[in-house]
């Protein structure tokens, strides 16, 4: 009797190894047999659960919000209240944290030349944008209080430091360590809410 694979496993482990693929070789240069190779089938097997390259891209780019919002929300289920503490996720201090994010900065060197993709981009963000706003209110609850407005504006500068802290952690590792990361969002998270008024 042939072994019954569950779809939704095998997507994810795809989807998972394209990370490694796009991390090692950039989403130009990619190609289906690396995407293969790194998942441990063959390409007939992937087009089974992908029509193509740039599905496969899709699920490897959501693997990154899903897995932020998992651990973020397991730290406040567990009852952390420290925004440094529930942000640290997004930093990439693990080998497949490092391959999710630098699928992501491949991604964003794309999307100034591939237009189609900015819709893609659009929808992450706003995925993204509600796991730190999530994070934000729990570890600032005096923010529930501001206008929404306001609070975007904090919910954006929050955002793009970590984004920008993960993106040097994977283009200067050498420089942009773990350490130097959380060291970094730990000082700006003091200042942005010790200076600005929440």
């Amino acid at each position: 009797m042939p072994k019954r694979v569950d779809p939704d496993a095998a997507r994810a482990s795809i989807a998972r190894a394209a990370c490694a693929a796009i991390a090692d070789r950039g989403i130009h240069r990619v190609r289906m047999v690396d995407i293969a190779e790194a998942a441990g089938v063959t390409t007939g097997m992937i087009t089974n659960y992908f029509d193509g390259k740039d599905e496969i891209i899709a699920a490897a780019l959501r693997i990154p919000f899903e897995t932020l919002r998992a651990k973020i929300e397991a730290r406040i289920e567990d009852g952390e209240t420290d925004l440094a503490e529930l942000l640290d996720p997004a930093i990439p201090s693990t080998a497949e944290q490092f391959s999710e994010t630098a699928t992501w900065v491949s991604f964003w060197g794309l999307l100034a030349a591939e237009p189609d993709l900015r819709p893609l981009n659009a929808e992450l963000h706003r995925e993204g944008a509600e796991i730190f706003g999530a994070a934000i209110r729990t570890a600032w609850p005096e923010t529930r209080e501001i206008p929404k407005g306001r609070f975007e504006d904090l919910r954006v500068a929050i955002t793009t430091f970590v984004f920008g802290l993960s993106a040097g952690g994977v283009t200067s590792p050498e420089t942009w360590t773990p350490y130097v990361q959380r060291d970094q969002l730990r000082r700006y998270l003091t200042g942005l809410r010790a200076y600005s008024p929440v």
